[in-house]
């Protein structure tokens, strides 16, 4: 019961922590900071109790174990949309890179923990969840840390928009000319509001810096 109660607990701090970043984040870094150690306590506390907390329905010893999995995931999305939507990065494969850089121990960590997914049946379902881990733990990780943690200078572009376009009708997207490292006809996805403001032939200003881990980034 206290397994099952903890694990509830840290459940609710991922959901309310996803919440606060992607809705409301003020102290931006911190709710950051607290989406990402939130998903390290969640795989360290699969590890301390492995094989009692699980990430999919499962009985230890005929009875139900608790899943942890609403913890890692809402703390993970949060980190990868608020990413996309506030940062551009310049430099996919550098990023993709120190992604599972940092993502593979994680996931090894957590299947070790879980015991799940190691068996043949199941190792097709773990390549799924370790490229689903990747791609939002990992990359949100690490763009919104190669941000966060910049202390480089902007270098100043001016660049003009040349159309701009509603995707889906929930994405904004604005196309503008080439700029700075960028040769060819660049897009951004931007907010609804920023999207409202601009129109073809306006100006824009890109400030453009190197990054944490060396991927250079506009601010959005």
């Amino acid at each position: 019961m206290i397994i099952r109660n903890k694990t509830k607990f840290i459940n609710w701090l991922g959901v309310l922590a996803a919440l606060w970043l992607m809705f409301y984040p003020v102290y931006y870094n911190l709710a950051v900071f607290m989406n990402i150690s939130i998903i390290i306590i969640a795989i360290l506390f699969v590890l301390k109790h492995r094989g009692k907390v699980g990430i999919e329905a499962r009985k230890w010893d005929n009875t139900p174990i608790p899943k942890i999995d609403t913890a890692i995931l809402s703390s993970s999305f949060a980190l990868i949309l608020r990413a996309v939507l506030d940062i551009k990065i310049i430099g996919l494969e550098t990023m993709f890179i120190y992604s599972m850089i940092i993502s593979i121990p994680l996931i090894c960590i957590l299947f070790y923990g879980t015991k799940e997914y190691l068996v043949r049946r199941k190792i097709f379902v773990g390549l799924i969840w370790a490229m689903l881990f990747t791609s939002t733990f990992g990359c949100g990780t690490i763009i919104l840390g190669n941000a966060i943690l910049d202390q480089s200078q902007p270098k100043l572009y001016k660049s003009k928009i040349i159309s701009k376009e509603l995707e889906k009708g929930k994405y904004y997207k604005i196309y503008f000319e080439p700029w700075g490292p960028i040769k060819t006809i660049d897009l951004m996805r931007v907010s609804r509001a920023k999207f409202e403001s601009l129109n073809a032939n306006d100006s824009i200003e890109l400030e453009l810096k190197e990054g944490f881990f060396k991927i250079q980034w506009v601010k959005k």
